[in-house]
């Protein structure tokens, strides 16, 4: 049987196992795996039901863990060809929950729609690429496939020990090609190849004023820490997003097929920006950003947010006082080229520039750099072409993801180039209340990640 006839056999078979999958996802929805809030004993539990998924469809399933919360990993086949889908079974906290329209940890369907938290970040994937390597077992060997699994729980709150377990299964996750967490479809129907993923460093600074909150009356005498904190981050950033430090662009490298790649995404992505403004009820972007240059700075630049801010009373009513500490969330994310140590030394060595040499500094989650992976690899070409016939249309090759994740560490320090598949699209509300995917996505990636895998095996046998 030629690769044509498997892919065609097997896109086929693909549908008939939706329905399982829709009960698979609802049972992971169900678990409540936010890693930021809940206890081991749930985490555990996520972790033990994909193993058993895995452990069901033929993969040979353990749990490890490295001191956070745990990792499942299996592998299927024994061809010299090898695959890696890296995935992440925790997922975001929920609130708030009053936005909800239904149980965030109930797999709702509504209007060709699937509901909860987690189907489109990243669950949905979980579930859709299982079913795909379900389908596609009767030919693994004639394929000459190796396919390996990994799915940690810790995504969500920076990966913490994801290094210690790369470090450790450093030779197991080196692969001929893999698929990243995840895949976006956008508003005209194309599917999305992103190649990268930017870094993050996510800090936490804190400033003290007396020891407890005063009475404001004495305000006029006792120093209160939110002045402090204000001018800091006014000398960061202005109030158009004009980023006014040199130090956020230090390492930067410029890779000349992202900019490439960039203009060719044209003016349908800008068009989606234009349509983001509307939707966010936004007159204007930062710095008045529009087109390309728009699409260069989302894309291809480093950024600092103020993720949170706290000080004093913020309940209802009024408590006047000076208050006894201040502080702001901020987190940073890194282009190719950057180091996340060296940024974070130039942030303190900036606090301290500008006075806050006593502040307290935490840094949240694993500081990483940003990955990527050249459109030029197989993988990447095996899954354009998949999407071409999967979604009926050209996909868009997106060459650094405007968030952030651990992709470095898989690309870059393992090695194993890496593309898209993906259950979501622009409207899925990932991170937000209502998250979603639509049905039709969910079956459509089980067959891109179908069709990818045999176009990858066909090209490798060459």
């Amino acid at each position: 049987m030629e690769y044509t006839d498997i892919g065609e056999k097997v896109l086929g078979e693909v549908e008939k196992l939706y329905p399982k999958y829709k009960r698979v996802l609802a049972e992971l929805v169900s678990i409540d795996t936010v890693s930021a809030q809940r206890s081991s004993s749930e985490m555990m539990r996520g972790a033990e039901y994909l193993s058993s998924v895995l452990g069901e469809v033929g993969f040979r399933a353990s749990i490890k863990s490295y001191g956070g919360h745990p990792i499942v990993v299996g592998e299927v086949g024994e061809g010299p060809i090898s695959i890696l889908i890296y995935n992440h079974y925790d997922v975001q906290p929920v609130e708030p929950l009053e936005l909800w329209d239904s149980n965030p940890f109930e797999l709702v369907e509504r209007n060709g729609k699937l509901f909860g938290r987690g189907v489109a970040d990243n669950k949905g994937n979980i579930a859709a690429r299982i079913a795909a390597i379900e389908a596609l077992l009767p030919y693994i060997d004639r394929l000459g496939l190796k396919i390996k699994y990994i799915i940690e729980g810790e995504e969500e709150i920076g990966s913490t020990t994801l290094p210690r377990a790369v470090e450790d299964m450093k030779n197991w996750l080196r692969c001929d090609g893999g698929f990243w967490e995840t895949g976006y479809v956008g508003r005209k129907g194309e599917f999305l190849v992103t190649l990268g993923f930017k870094g993050m460093v996510y800090v936490e600074v804190v400033l003290r004023g007396a020891n407890r909150d005063v009475h404001s009356g004495s305000a006029p005498l006792v120093p209160n820490p939110v002045w402090r904190l204000v001018r800091f981050l006014s000398s960061i950033k202005d109030e158009r997003g004009r980023i006014l430090v040199d130090w956020l662009y230090k390492g930067v490298k410029e890779l000349e097929w992202a900019s490439e790649l960039l203009e060719k995404m044209g003016i349908e992505r800008i068009e989606h920006l234009e349509e983001m403004k509307k939707q966010l009820g936004i007159r204007e972007f930062n710095e008045g950003l529009e087109g390309i240059e728009a699409l260069k700075k989302l894309h291809l630049s480093p950024s600092i947010n103020v993720s949170g801010l706290y000080a004093g009373y913020i309940g209802k009513g009024s408590k006047t006082v000076v208050p006894s500490i201040a502080g702001a969330k901020i987190d940073i994310r890194l282009v190719p080229g950057q180091d996340p140590d060296e940024i974070l030394s130039e942030f303190k060595k900036f606090m301290e520039e500008k006075g806050l040499g006593d502040a307290e500094l935490v840094l949240h989650g694993n500081a990483y750099p940003a990955g990527y992976t050249s459109p030029d690899e197989d993988i990447v070409r095996a899954s354009v072409d998949a999407a071409r016939t999967i979604y009926g249309t050209e996909p868009v090759l997106v060459p650094l993801s405007a968030g952030s994740g651990p992709y470095y560490y898989i690309a870059n320090y393992v090695g194993t180039p890496l593309t898209s598949a993906g259950v979501g699209y622009y409207d899925s509300r990932a991170h937000a209340p209502n998250e979603n995917i639509r049905i039709e996505d969910f079956v459509k990636s089980m067959k891109h990640v179908v069709l990818t895998v045999v176009k990858f095996a066909s090209m490798k046998q060459k």
